[in-house]
């Protein structure tokens, strides 16, 4: 059909206008060409018109199948991360696109990275972000994330640009700028390669919060130094002005970020107070806003990952008691959902890259790139954790640092950041790819691999999944108040107080502009509704709910269905109550420093009172049963004369 199609219009192009007018029908045009002739075709393949969303959609339904797969073995994901097998399935795909000699697909560049793929991760991450701990370990995370940075940032580039100076390596033409660059990308701890790692071991809440809100932290530094030190490298000169408004540049990003996504959440919550009507559009609201927070500070290049992360907090305060219970559902899903796919393409594109003909190797930087990856990244926590216990009430343990140290992952941030860097500045750009991807697979599998083992050697402690109930988030609250009231007797202003004078304002005002009206006028009232809601999701989500009979149908059961129990039963039920009950005085006593220890003989007198109590009363019962006479009576009070 195609040939014959082609034919015919050869052969009317070849005619005259006249003829092709008078032969085939077609009227001439006004300015006497004739029109083209064309034919209905029965199959046709326009493959170029849908190339990218097709190839897109290939790549989503690969790394949703590749999930698949990997949990159908259940053992699997408990031995081996997924983030390593998925690697492993795009190193595959690299060898296969590299050996038919195509090119890579167009979603596998820096920009789709830091535009689609990792907004997703981050938004999911900061709006399930345990607030609480967050705020409570900021200043750890603070020191960590900016102090900790620096460190390695500074010490790998100097230590490499020592080895750098030897010149049986090589590596001469590699400059202190160039080194100190480097240091400051490697040094990233990724987001996305904690989250994948950190989330199946389950570590505690503590350890979690501190690893992951580093990383976050941290990418306003790694971005402010790349982009000075990349800067500092394409300047003949530099000043002393340079310097100063690189470090301007260093608190303008993080600051800048947060308020951006400060801001938008505010917009967020106050639009969806008047959605009350138009619950369907609810969810759109939350993704929208949230993606133009980190767009809008990738667009003043300030940190866009302290943007949304700062956006999604808000809106979880905020915009949740606006919307519907559905609308609710429908965020935290498909909010799982994206961050779910994004990561998975994450992993996989990081292994299609990797195969190429983008790598220079070089024993000597490699190998030293790994080991001052390692031994700076684990003094710099020792050290800076001495200096942070002297400020914390709980100090943490020599566990947790070194779980902290060696959590610190590297990941899709520094890779993509490596590719970025200009060619004809960076002459030897291929062989900071190759160190890049060396440490990244050392982080993610050996180290992703083995913290598990180790978690579990050191006995860490684990996370404890357990919604509060009604009355823990009572007392919580209510020794929130006497904490706070007592800060402000001694006069010390500690965090409490000041979150004590932020509830304040923010019942003042905030929630007053931000949410809708006729919500419960008593805290007690809403924590318990939203304690009951979150726990009929749960029973529903894991089965739970089918098999507790609701009230419609106990009502249905019949008094005839019901078995009465029998005395020997009723007697044994009778046994485990008081034995339990009685357990209860086993309990060993907190210290109290106010109060001395009970003598151990007096504890002996009344452990021997009470049993003695229990068995006239059990002989009593007994002789009861069988006759009521005085004289038993009589009987009890002798023995009872003797005793005491």
């Amino acid at each position: 059909l195609a040939a014959g199609a082609a034919e015919a219009r050869a052969t009317s192009e070849s005619q005259p206008p006249g003829a092709s007018a008078m032969g085939t029908g077609t009227p001439p045009s006004p300015s006497g060409a004739a029109f083209e002739e064309t034919r209905l075709h029965v199959f046709t393949l326009d493959y170029p018109h849908v190339q990218i969303p097709f190839e897109i959609t290939l790549w989503i339904l690969l790394a949703s199948l590749a999930k698949i797969g990997f949990h159908l073995y259940h053992k699997l994901p408990s031995i081996v991360p997924e983030s390593c097998l998925l690697i492993l399935v795009g190193l595959l795909l690299g060898g296969i696109i590299f050996g038919a000699e195509e090119k890579s697909p167009p979603v596998m560049n820096s920009d789709v990275f830091f535009l689609y793929l990792l907004p997703p991760i981050v938004l999911d991450a900061g709006y399930f972000m345990p607030t609480r701990l967050f705020f409570e370990n900021f200043g750890t995370i603070f020191w960590y994330a900016v102090v900790g940075t620096l460190w390695n940032a500074i010490g790998i580039g100097i230590s490499l640009y020592g080895i750098c100076q030897i010149s049986a390596f090589g590596l001469t033409d590699i400059t202190l700028l160039q080194n100190l660059l480097f240091g400051s990308l490697i040094s990233a701890v990724d987001p996305v390669a904690v989250l994948a790692v950190f989330e199946n071991i389950h570590v505690n809440e503590q350890l979690y919060i501190l690893v992951f809100g580093e990383s976050l932290l941290n990418d306003a530094i790694t971005v402010v130094l790349y982009n000075l030190f990349k800067s500092f490298c394409q300047m003949r000169t530099i000043k002393v002005i340079d310097i100063f408004a690189g470090i301007a540049n260093f608190f303008i990003v993080g600051i800048g970020g947060v308020l951006i996504g400060i801001l938008l959440g505010f917009v967020a919550a106050f639009t969806t107070r008047f959605t009350h009507k138009i619950r369907v559009i609810e969810p759109l609201f939350v993704f929208l806003y949230s993606y133009l927070s980190y767009i809008t500070a990738e667009m003043f290049h300030l940190s866009g990952i302290m943007a949304i992360t700062a956006c999604a907090m808000t809106m979880n305060k905020y915009v949740e008691e606006n919307v519907s219970q559905k609308s609710y559902t429908t965020i935290k899903y498909f909010m799982k959902m994206l961050s779910s796919v994004s990561e998975t393409l994450i992993f996989i594109f990081m292994g299609v890259s990797t195969v190429g003909k983008n790598h220079e190797w070089n024993w000597a930087f490699v190998s030293f790139t790994l080991l001052f990856c390692l031994i700076w990244r684990a003094l710099g926590v020792f050290v800076l954790t001495q200096i942070i216990n002297v400020f914390r009430t709980i100090p943490l343990t020599f566990k947790d640092q070194f779980i902290i140290a060696y959590g610190g992952l590297r990941g899709a941030i520094c890779f993509s950041l490596v590719f970025l860097l200009p060619p004809a500045v960076f002459p030897r750009k291929k062989l900071f790819i190759t160190a890049v991807i060396v440490v990244i697979f050392f982080t993610v599998f050996i180290q992703g691999i083995t913290i598990r083992p180790l978690v579990e050697f050191l006995d860490v402690k684990r996370s404890n999944k357990k919604q509060p109930a009604v009355s823990e988030e009572i007392y919580n609250r209510f020794f929130d108040h006497v904490k706070t009231g007592i800060e402000d007797v001694c006069g010390h202003w500690g965090h409490n107080f000041w979150r004590d004078k932020f509830k304040k304002f923010d019942n003042k005002y905030l929630r007053r502009l931000l949410i809708r009206e006729n919500q419960p006028k008593s805290s007690i009232v809403s924590l318990y509704k939203k304690l009951e809601i979150k726990h009929a999701i749960e029973m529903a989500e894991s089965g739970m709910i089918s098999k507790v009979p609701s009230s419609v149908s106990l009502s249905e059961y019949h008094e005839g269905k019901i078995k009465p129990l029998s005395p020997t039963e009723m007697e044994n039920m009778r046994e485990i109550l008081t034995k339990n009950l009685y357990q209860i005085r086993h309990r060993t006593m907190s210290y109290n420093r106010h109060s001395l220890a009970a003598d151990a003989n007096e504890k002996q007198a009344k452990e021997i009172l009470i049993r003695r109590r229990h068995s006239l009363r059990e002989s009593l019962r007994k002789t009861n049963s069988l006759s009521r006479e005085r004289p038993v009576l009589a009987f009890w009070l002798f023995h009872r004369k003797q005793f005491f």
